[in-house]
């Protein structure tokens, strides 16, 4: 096997098809980007499409005939069918496989963005994807059972996260308070993040949410004493955040972020939305998850009882595996050739 692969993504990132995996590595440090590194590491020969090639079907054809890619690896809804076009109509290269990385409920997302007719439309396309790739890969165990029900086994790899002892810590940011709250990353609304930041003004101010990552304008009305939004930060100010927390919370009804594993790391308490999240967490024994996002109660009961800080965080650590992305890449490349069979 010549251990090609190529990433077919829809991100918009302007640099994502210029940079060798190592430049992709140094910006994002996690999921793809971590991944496709790691396998570079392991001697895979990596490529990277984005939105500016993904898009356009002639331009992804050539794309993969001058690549010659052993496997294509999809990444987002709307240019994961792309490949298997191309494979069937345009391509001269056509020994490859097309295997999707499924991480979030695409009819779901598109239902929030874009109503009712987003939703109709995104659930068939999912099942779609789902059902005509050659093979897929999730990291959510309920993406796992919803694939099972279509007649597809996805391959389970999760999310990965390395150990503490490899990050850059560094930063000025102090957090303030008795009992600190820490929320990283996307804050779209279908991520339910509002249901925490209105949570803050149940609570007395020397308890404090910290939020990291993009600013939305619509959670901006919370902005208070206590519910305070540090915008984006470098990876490593973003752990020097981390660092001082008290706890973490994790506010989408999923059961993968990359939150998570992050967070796990740091062994702190962790909350989370009493949804999908069961999958991954056991309530009470290793988290605590919100029903209907009930925050305020889980964040006082944790800031007044310290021995059920830490038995949760041991809970964690003894229950849930946490791999590097190095370990994460071994399991892709052993599943790669598993497929090659």
């Amino acid at each position: 096997m010549n251990k090609r692969v190529l990433y077919v993504s829809s991100t918009r990132r302007k640099s994502f098809e210029s940079q060798n995996s190592l430049e992709h590595f140094k910006d994002a440090p996690y999921s793809i980007d971590a991944i496709g590194y790691n396998l570079h590491l392991r001697g895979w020969s990596v490529g990277w499409c984005g939105w500016k090639s993904s898009r356009n079907p002639f331009k992804l054809a050539r794309f993969i005939d001058e690549f010659k890619p052993d496997f294509i690896y999809t990444y987002g809804s709307t240019v994961a069918l792309q490949p298997l076009f191309c494979r069937k109509f345009l391509c001269k290269h056509k020994n490859f496989r097309v295997v999707h990385g499924w991480d979030d409920h695409y009819g779901r997302i598109w239902g929030d963005l874009f109503g009712l007719p987003g939703k109709v439309l995104m659930d068939w396309m999912e099942k779609r994807i789902v059902k005509k790739s050659d093979a897929v890969v999730t990291l959510s165990y309920e993406l796992q059972k919803i694939g099972r029900r279509w007649g597809v086994e996805c391959k389970y790899i999760p999310n990965g996260a390395d150990p503490l002892e490899k990050l850059v810590v560094e930063g000025d940011i102090k957090l303030e308070g008795r009992f600190k709250v820490v929320y990283t990353g996307d804050k779209a609304k279908w991520k339910r993040t509002e249901d925490v930041c209105a949570a803050m003004a149940k609570l007395p101010n020397d308890i404090k949410l910290y939020l990291t990552g993009r600013d939305e304008k619509y959670l901006l009305k919370y902005a208070s004493e206590n519910c305070i939004f540090l915008g984006w930060l470098s990876k490593e100010e973003q752990y020097n955040v981390m660092r001082q927390a008290d706890a973490f919370v994790c506010t989408s009804d999923q059961d993968c972020n990359a939150k998570l594993q992050e967070y796990l790391r740091w062994q702190k308490p962790i909350l989370g939305f009493d949804g999908e999240a069961n999958n991954f967490f056991k309530n009470g024994e290793n988290a605590l998850l919100a029903k209907n996002g009930d925050y305020a109660p889980l964040i006082e009961k944790l800031a007044s009882d310290p021995a059920l800080c830490q038995r949760l965080s041991e809970s964690a650590a003894r229950d849930i595996p946490v791999y590097s992305w190095s370990e994460i890449a071994h399991q892709f490349d052993e599943y790669f050739a598993g497929l090659m069979i």
